[in-house]
């Protein structure tokens, strides 16, 4: 199934190339966009199937899955209306951009081989820096060229990982009598456990992927590159880097830290590495959020607040790991659908810029209900998914004993709640003219399925469902 979906796609890209009229290249995107949501419930049909050899159809790679389909036909279907004014050839470039980011992220998602997702997150790199470049102005190009090198960059530290990985694979191989290493998840989790490998290289490894992948994840160091990306990229695009391909940094990084947790050792070391990560992402994210003027930027640091807080629950260990899956997947739809109201924002005021605009209440009450939620959901308050995942984060660093960790993240989340009101608030009820706003772009279809998913994950934030645990669960133990 798999392969008939890079097929798929690839024919999808032929024929958007070709086509000349806007309405077949829209047809044809959309094409492909369901060929990629019959092949997610194939995906949930036959989980745990292996195809191709690397790539395997696990609870976890599923999960993004599923939710890269929707988020993704949903930014494709809004791209439509957002991109109404701009060139067909433009508008081609863009869309294929835009596959080729999906079928990269689905490499991601099912690879059960550390050195094939390594190379599908470098793709990932060529395709969102084509999103970024769209506007084709100095800022979009410099954001693009910063991209393309600070993430390359990355993705060659993370390859002195692959390749530590490798010296520890290859001393298990060899004590089996295998003749060549296996970089699959599986086996290096076996070495690990058995001691196999220099335990230093294990550690050097960890770090060098953490750091090479943190452009993917927007986390600490690299995370300044996605806020730039997420800023110059067409809004639409912006919620699905902020959403779907964050998702994949996370899972990439996921993949790693399960692995070695085989060894008390590593698992210990790796933890408090990723405290450290985790609260320099939360205090990167506090500080430019009060420096920020553009809605787009805050909610790309708000996307560093968020990684931020999933790198704590890793580190934690225990029920925070549960949290930090549980807080990145929902993450995943609240991040995207306050990205793509935001794109209608974007529309009808004609920037994004905080001090400008207002009134939105009044001029588009069923979108400015959504973004409410979204705020409600990022700042996680109740009835929030995000409270949940923060609660048990916090509590586990209080049962921990690490009370020294818990007050300065505490401190540094109140400036984040601070920060995320003062700007998208006035946003809603500040007295503005609107006579020069277009309120023809509304789109109150896609508020409506917006919130919905937001209400979605309220839900998820007050009632618990066996299915729902059983099946964070699975990713996790």
């Amino acid at each position: 199934m798999l392969l008939n979906l890079f097929v798929i796609g690839l024919i999808a890209v032929l024929f958007v190339a070709l086509s000349r009229k806007r309405s077949y290249v829209q047809f044809f995107a959309q094409l492909f966009f369901a060929g990629q949501g019959a092949t997610a419930v194939w995906t949930v049909l036959h989980g745990g199937a292996t195809e191709l050899i690397y790539f395997t159809f696990d609870t976890l790679g599923v999960a993004y899955y599923g939710l890269m389909a929707l988020v993704g036909w949903i930014c494709c279907w809004q791209s439509g209306r957002y991109l109404e004014q701009e060139s067909l050839r433009e508008y081609k470039i863009y869309l294929i951009s835009f596959m080729a980011l999906n079928l990269a992220l689905t490499g991601v998602y099912f690879s059960n081989n550390i050195a094939v997702t390594w190379i599908f997150l470098e793709a990932t790199t060529l395709a969102a820096a084509g999103l970024t470049y769209h506007r084709r102005t100095l800022r979009s190009l410099e954001a693009t060229w910063k991209y393309i090198f600070v993430s390359s960059v990355g993705i060659a530290v993370a390859y002195l990982g692959v390749l530590l990985f490798s010296t520890v694979t290859s001393a298990a191989s060899a004590a089996e009598g295998a003749i060549a290493a296996d970089l699959s998840y599986a086996t290096l989790a076996n070495a690990v456990a058995v001691g196999a490998g220099n335990t230093l290289y294990i550690k050097l490894a960890f770090v060098f992927i953490l750091v090479g992948y943190s452009s993917k994840v927007e986390i600490f160091p690299f995370c300044t590159v996605g806020v730039d990306a997420n800023h110059s990229a067409p809004t639409p695009s912006s919620a699905f880097i902020s959403s779907a391909l964050v998702g994949g940094g996370f899972v990439a990084v996921f993949r790693v830290w399960k692995a070695i947790q085989g060894a008390q050792e590593v698992a210990a070391w790796s933890g408090h590495v990723l405290l450290l990560i985790g609260g320099l992402s939360l205090l990167m994210a506090a500080v430019y959020l009060g420096r920020t003027k553009n809605l787009k930027r805050l909610a790309a640091y708000s996307t560093v607040e968020n990684s931020g807080l999933m790198m704590l629950g890793l580190g934690i260990g225990g029920i925070g790991v549960w949290a930090a899956v549980l807080h990145s997947l929902a993450h995943t739809l609240i991040k995207g659908s306050f990205l793509l109201q935001l794109s209608v924002v974007g529309k009808m005021f004609g920037n994004y810029k905080v001090a400008r605009n207002g009134g939105y209440f009044r001029a588009d009450p069923l979108g400015a209900l959504v973004l409410v939620c979204c705020l409600v959901a990022l700042i996680a308050m109740p009835p929030s998914v995000l409270f949940r995942t923060e609660y048990l984060i916090f509590t586990s660093l209080l049962n921990g004993g690490l009370w020294w960790i818990f007050i300065p993240v505490a401190l540094l989340l109140v400036a984040v709640i601070y920060w995320l009101c003062a700007k998208i608030l006035p946003l809603l009820s500040r007295p503005a003219d609107l006579a020069q706003v277009d309120t023809k772009t509304r789109n109150p279809i896609l508020s409506a399925m917006l919130l919905l998913l937001v209400v979605l994950t309220f839900v998820a934030g007050v009632w618990q469902a066996p299915e729902l645990v059983a099946f964070i669960d699975k990713i996790v133990y």
